[in-house]
């Protein structure tokens, strides 16, 4: 056969010769990158990357604060589980470039390591030095949309997974400035989950308010009503650290602040440094110490945190010796004794930070450790001088840990020996026959009981189980040494055979020693079981950490009701997924015909229409909650051609109207015609315009950007795709829909009047003829 008509080396099926040259080098355009590989700028597109893509836009609106031009930031996650990220600053610059020829927002948003952060033209403090931020979230987005408030005018832009899908345009006016940026994340990358946390969010945006004093930040989550949080602190980090140690005895009441600037070269350039450290000691034995560069976050620490450990750990053996708390004979307090109960927050602010990754975990810069040291032991030696009393009280303390971690040492040793002389391992683990570590599983349950509910239901070739008696010691509340008199917690070292404690002697910490790659706490659904868990959580984070950070260690979560009807049982995990679940047994025990074309729907057909339903459900409330009728907004995708994207409330007197407005082009046109209303100002000035209407006009106007249209728009289709027309969601006065109820003589039917009647008609049956049980404890099922 000839080559040229053989179809296996055709041009559309190439053939790997082996060759290694120019045409395997491939070059990914734009933001193709970034979608291609994320984790190399973001990490993992899991929970901590998705929430990573809002602090990303955040750090942005912080370098803007830190340049002085910044002083509110609003923060809100959306229905559609979008987010929005509004500053007051300048506002991204939307001029054309000169040298590129497109809008410098489009530029910074669409081209990797474009920014104004590299020769510090426009920021001089700044942590997003890679230039890449943004640029990334857009890249990751289904969707991102940038709203910039600069030069008396409002531009608008829009893309969708880095793309451009309208171009720059004017849409309103403002005497303000400042950038509304609004993405949702692309589920195709984030696989694992694109729903945003509150808590998380929340705390983070906590950590800024208090490195940034004098900064408010406004959090607000509209999938629950009035779940909002303001955070604005004027005493900046010594506040943060008096948070920190609340409800905690302390050595000294008020912190111990440490600020000073210093000199360090930048490129062939003196610049200014500066470091704002604030620590306090209590009576807990663990360490709490946060990093942060300009305003990052550095959970790893970096050169930074050596400085500081390096400085604390001199300063306190210089003074010890200088005032004769320690003899010359005794040997240096180390660096774990100095840091026992001790709670730090330091921050840095200096010009061309460099960090590890672009997750900024761990900084590198390595002036910046000489410039901590030396502010740090200058501040500490001068404090200690002033208040000579509570200079001793803290070495005292650290001198107490000395002792401590000596008792912990030989008690670690006892617990090993112990182990040895006692045949290995305790008598209350029903242990495994697998010896592999990699194919074992350890389950820690709460009491004898559950303990043998667990041993009946295990497969003895590799789960284990281990019952533990009553709530554990509180390893924060007690040292090593304490810890290790704890029998449970002496049954637990044992069982899993990693040791415990730091240093290299005998029975410390060997996580290559772990007998179970999975240890799994499973402890009873209700508040008791709730506090065993956290007590084992924080005992494996203080005390065997790399078992969590190796992902070893487990959460069962047990059910907390069982339902059953007939022959049919489930378990349920919780109240929301029991909603859900009452759905479904509804829909099991009905069927739907649509009256207007005859078609009956059941099983799969039909669970995927409430399915659809159940998610519209959620929408329809949060429009109402705007202040929306659902029937109205979805009469106007009738007029217009597609749903509304904004909405307005203007109140005249005791009258009130509500608009919408299809995109931002007509919401631009009606603001024109009523300058009046201020409708693109920011909410912190629609105060002050509102009152200025009040005493002229009396009208009064809220407006509200419809996030969730879109997501509604794609729920619209599918349900259209399954015969259901969209104006059937209002109520009709003929019936279009039959809801049918058993078979034969037995058989009932229910008329429904519109779609919305649907979902509730089928919860009524769900919730008929159930038995639903909740469990106490793990030992009853």
């Amino acid at each position: 056969m000839d080559q040229e008509n053989d179809p296996k080396t055709t041009a559309s099926t190439p053939v790997d010769d082996g060759r290694y040259d120019a045409s395997k080098i491939d070059k990914l355009e734009g933001l193709e990158a970034v979608r291609k590989r994320p984790g190399m700028y973001i990490g993992d597109p899991d929970e901590r990357g998705l929430h990573h893509c809002v602090f990303e836009v955040l750090d942005n609106s912080i370098d803007e604060h830190l340049a002085g031009f910044c002083s509110k930031i609003e923060v809100s996650i959306h229905v559609d589980g979008s987010v929005s990220i509004r500053d007051n600053g300048r506002g991204i610059p939307v001029d054309m470039h000169p040298k590129f020829k497109m809008p410098a927002v489009e530029l910074v948003l669409t081209n990797l390591h474009a920014g104004g952060k590299f020769g510090q033209g426009a920021y001089k403090y700044s942590g997003g030095l890679h230039g890449v931020g943004a640029k990334c979230v857009n890249a990751l987005s289904d969707w991102f949309k940038v709203e910039v408030s600069r030069d008396e005018q409002v531009h608008f832009m829009e893309f969708a997974r880095g793309h451009t899908t309208q171009k720059l345009k004017v849409i309103g006016s403002s005497k303000h400035t400042g950038t509304l940026i609004t993405f949702k994340p692309d589920a195709t990358i984030f696989t694992i989950t694109t729903e945003f946390k509150f808590e998380i969010l929340a705390n983070r945006l906590r950590e800024l308010a208090f490195l940034n004093p004098g900064l408010e930040i406004q959090l607000s989550d509209e999938r629950e009503e009035e779940k909002s949080e303001r955070f604005f602190y004027k005493d900046g980090i010594g506040e943060f650290v008096r948070q920190l140690g609340r409800n905690k005895h302390l050595v000294h009441q008020d912190p111990i602040n440490l600020q000073g600037v210093r000199s360090i070269d930048v490129e062939g350039k003196q610049e200014e440094a500066f470091v704002d450290c604030v620590v306090q000691y209590n009576d807990t034995y663990n360490a709490q110490i946060l990093c942060f560069a300009n305003s990052i976050p550095n959970a790893d620490g970096g050169t930074h945190l050596t400085g500081f450990r390096t400085a604390l750990t001199r300063a306190i053996n210089q003074y010890a010796r200088s005032n004769s708390l320690l003899k010359d004979k005794d040997p240096n307090i180390s660096g774990d004794d100095v840091r026992e109960g001790l709670v730090c927050v330091l921050s840095v602010k200096l010009p061309n930070p460099r960090f590890e990754s672009q997750t900024k975990v761990k900084l590198v810069n390595t002036e910046i450790e000489g410039v901590v040291s030396s502010v740090v032991y200058e501040g500490l030696m001068a404090y200690f001088d002033g208040n000579p009393a509570i200079a001793k009280r803290v070495i005292e303390k650290s001198l107490m840990a000395a002792r401590a971690r000596e008792a912990a040492k030989k008690a670690r040793e006892t617990v090993r020996k112990s182990a040895m002389t006692g045949g290995g391992l305790p008598g209350k683990l029903a242990d495994c026959s697998d010896r592999n570590p990699e194919n074992t599983e350890l389950y820690i349950v709460e009491g004898d009981s559950a303990g043998g509910s667990a041993k009946q239901g295990r497969d003895r070739k590799y789960q284990a189980i281990l019952p533990i008696r009553g709530k554990l010691i509180n390893v924060e509340k007690a040292r090593l040494d304490k810890v290790l008199q704890n029998n449970e917690i002496r049954t637990m070292i044992t069982a899993v055979g990693t040791g415990i404690g730091t240093g290299d002697g005998e029975g410390a910490f060997n996580p290559d020693k772990l007998r179970y790659h999975k240890v799994i706490i499973m402890t009873d659904a209700d508040v008791d079981g709730s506090h065993i868990r956290t007590l084992l959580l924080t005992f494996f984070y203080r005390h065997m950490t790399d078992l969590i950070s190796r992902g070893y260690v487990y959460i069962a979560q047990p059910p907390l009701y069982q339902i059953s009807r007939r022959r049919h049982t489930e378990y349920v995990a919780d109240d929301a997924a029991l909603s859900r679940i009452l759905i479904r047994m509804g829909s099991g025990e009905v069927k739907l015909r649509n009256l207007s074309d005859g078609n009956l729907l059941e099983d799969a057909a039909l669970s995927d229409i409430l399915d659809l339903l159940s998610q519209m459900d959620k929408f329809a409330n949060a429009i109402r909650r705007h202040g929306g009728q659902f029937d109205d907004y979805l009469e106007c995708r009738a007029q217009e051609g597609s749903l509304p994207r904004h909405l307005v409330k203007i109140r005249e007197g005791n009258q009130e109207q509500t608009h919408y407005f299809k995109d931002e082009e007509a919401l631009a046109a009606f603001g024109k015609e009523n300058l009046d209303l201020g409708l693109f100002e920011s909410s912190e000035e629609e105060t002050s315009v509102e009152e200025a209407n009040r005493s002229q006009t009396s009208r009064r106007a809220r407006h509200v950007e419809l996030h969730e249209s879109k997501a509604i728009e794609k729920l619209l289709e599918q349900l259209t795709e399954k015969g259901l027309k969209v104006e059937h969601y209002a109520a009709q006065d003929q019936p279009l829909f039959e809801l049918i109820e058993g078979e034969g003589e037995k058989q009932t039917t229910k008329p429904l009047f519109s779609i919305a009647e649907i979902l509730e008609g089928i919860k009524e049956v769900g919730q008929r003829g159930l038995e639903i049980k909740r469990f106490k404890g793990l030992g009853e099922m």
